[in-house]
């Protein structure tokens, strides 16, 4: 499949979910009342400088998806999954809307600076599970799929130290609690197998 082919199904993919996302926060924002926090939650420090670790997201989740991941079989299993994760991330969204009380105040600093702005942007609702931590796993499992992987194996090694470092990062941003981390890791291992069954299986056999 060409890049530009790819770019295309993975803004169709992604799109509507991030569209809806933002559609839920702001209908449901008057209505959250799901607080999760522990008393590791409340243990977990602020450190503003991950932040530059979070929004690595979207550049990596850009570059697997439209150029890491070459195989047909995979690059269309890896998008079902998404879409499965997608869909049920959006229905706690919608039936169980936690939120992240902000009491943190950020520190005069660039990293600080962009916490604010990303606190401004993304609201403190839709926690659970964690969309972050949901999509670093599901690279994980599928760049593991991919002929890049098996040319260079050590790259899923570097994505298994990036995703631990994307699920660090939302707890110590205060963007996330433990639980959301644990069920968004979850969720992409429940993902990834539903991905496998119903498309990858299924491609193999009729390629």
């Amino acid at each position: 499949m060409t890049i530009k082919a790819k770019a295309k199904y993975v803004f169709l993919t992604i799109l509507p979910y991030i569209i809806l996302y933002f559609l839920l926060q702001s209908a449901l924002a008057m209505n959250t009342n799901h607080n999760l926090t522990t008393d590791l939650d409340k243990l977990i420090p602020f450190v503003p400088e991950f932040i530059w670790i979070y929004h690595s997201m979207i550049p990596i989740f850009i570059l697997t998806t439209v150029i890491l991941i070459e195989k047909k079989p995979v690059f269309f299993t890896a998008i079902a999954s998404i879409i499965f994760a997608s869909i049920i991330m959006l229905l706690f969204y919608t039936f169980f809307p936690a939120f992240y009380p902000r009491d943190v105040h950020t520190e005069a600093s660039i990293s600080g600076f962009l916490v604010e702005v990303t606190r401004s942007i993304d609201g403190s609702n839709n926690t659970f599970p964690s969309g972050h931590v949901t999509f670093a796993w599901l690279l994980v499992f599928f760049i593991g799929l991919s002929s890049f992987a098996q040319k260079y194996k050590w790259i899923q090694f570097v994505y298994i130290i990036w995703a631990l470092l994307i699920s660090v990062s939302t707890l110590v941003l205060k963007q996330h609690f433990v639980v959301d981390v644990f069920s968004g890791a979850t969720l992409a291992i429940l993902c990834y197998f539903l991905g496998k069954r119903f498309v990858f299986e299924r491609m193999l056999v009729t390629n």
